[in-house]
């Protein structure tokens, strides 16, 4: 079993990451080609103080929207909202659990791909208590830190959140326990971590880290620190091929793998800048069949992510926009009405 401490979730989440990122390998539960692991994670916080940019991992509204959509049940999170504040409160006992989506399977044999989510959703509870603190708990199968835990924290912080304004009260107010069966570190999907950290003085470390040549590291006698850690090793490999690919003046379309060149795609634009992304813009041809060698699709080079913090957004995604003070009623009825935030937006 592993803990972690801090003052509050956004320094929890950074101190989580850095720690897979910086760990030797005996310290490590698991280690693959293209992960490592820590199991049994309980992280604590006594604040939900989030200050979260999807930007920084690379992640889109849309990415939010999907998220909302795939794992909160929108009567379910109501119920919850209902119980917790007209139960519970601010001094009561009892805890109020929120159940989540269990998120399906996708791919498989029968779709001639490898299958994906087949153990089931990575967010599976959410519960509130009030004594001796409020607090709100949050029980992960697994999490990809410096990735998606980005977003499974973003929901539990949302779901809080709501629940906040139903209270009174500051959701920063609450505490926080993660309970975190499997954190994971993914080689390359949690590339953006490193290279786009809100850091400036990390950014620049990980990414002369990531992208300088090894001889370069030697020399200014960084090399044996990176060697002695799984997580940069890996990273760093991955990025280079990537690096070597663009010295190859090898297109997007000349990838096959879809989720290595989706992170490419990201490098390109978020590291090296959109000019310079356009440049590896190419098509993908067809290799079987009556068309082999025809062109089949072109990829651009994406434009540039917003910064957009978790704040911004709601639930608008399974159609809950804020609307604090409304959701504890059993008397609820949903407005049709565009969120206050659409409104803002347009005015």
């Amino acid at each position: 079993m592993r803990t972690y401490q801090a003052d509050t979730l956004t320094e929890l989440h950074d101190k989580m990451c850095r720690s897979l990122i910086h760990a030797k390998a005996p310290k490590l539960d698991y280690i693959s080609s293209v992960d490592v692991q820590i199991h049994h994670a309980i992280a604590t916080t006594p604040s939900m103080e989030w200050d979260f940019d999807l930007k920084n991992l690379w992640l889109t509204p849309s990415r939010w929207t999907m998220m909302v959509r795939q794992y909160i049940p929108r009567e379910n999170l109501l119920k919850w909202l209902e119980n917790a504040t007209r139960y519970i409160g601010l001094k009561g006992r009892g805890q109020a659990l929120l159940e989540l989506n269990q998120v399906k399977s996708r791919g498989g044999a029968a779709f001639g791909n490898k299958e994906s989510r087949r153990w089931g959703g990575c967010i599976k509870t959410i519960t509130y208590r009030a004594t001796p603190r409020p607090q709100i708990t949050l029980h992960s199968r697994t999490s990809y830190l410096g990735y998606l835990s980005g977003l499974d924290l973003s929901v539990a912080w949302m779901c809080a959140s709501y629940l906040a304004d139903e209270l009174g009260c500051d959701v920063a107010d609450f505490e926080f326990v993660w309970l975190n069966e499997a954190a994971q570190y993914h080689n390359f999907k949690s590339m953006a971590y490193l290279l786009n950290h809100p850091d400036p003085k990390l950014r620049k470390q990980y990414r002369r880290w990531l992208r300088f040549s090894e001889t370069k590291l030697r020399d200014e006698g960084d090399w044996d620190y990176i060697a002695e850690r799984p997580a940069l090793t890996m990273t760093r490999q991955w990025l280079q091929k990537m690096i070597l690919m663009d010295q190859q003046g090898k297109t997007l379309g000349d990838m096959t793998y879809n989720t290595y060149r989706r992170i490419r795609r990201r490098y390109h634009t978020e590291v090296l800048g959109y000019e310079r992304a356009q440049e590896f813009e190419g098509w993908s041809y067809y290799k079987k069949g009556a068309k082999t060698g025809e062109q089949k699709e072109y990829f651009k080079a994406y434009q540039p992510l917003e910064s957009i913090t978790i704040d911004q957004l709601d639930l608008s995604g399974i159609m809950l926009p804020r609307a604090p003070g409304e959701y504890s009623s059993p008397d609820y009825v949903p407005s049709t009405a565009p969120s206050r935030k659409i409104l803002d937006d347009e005015d």
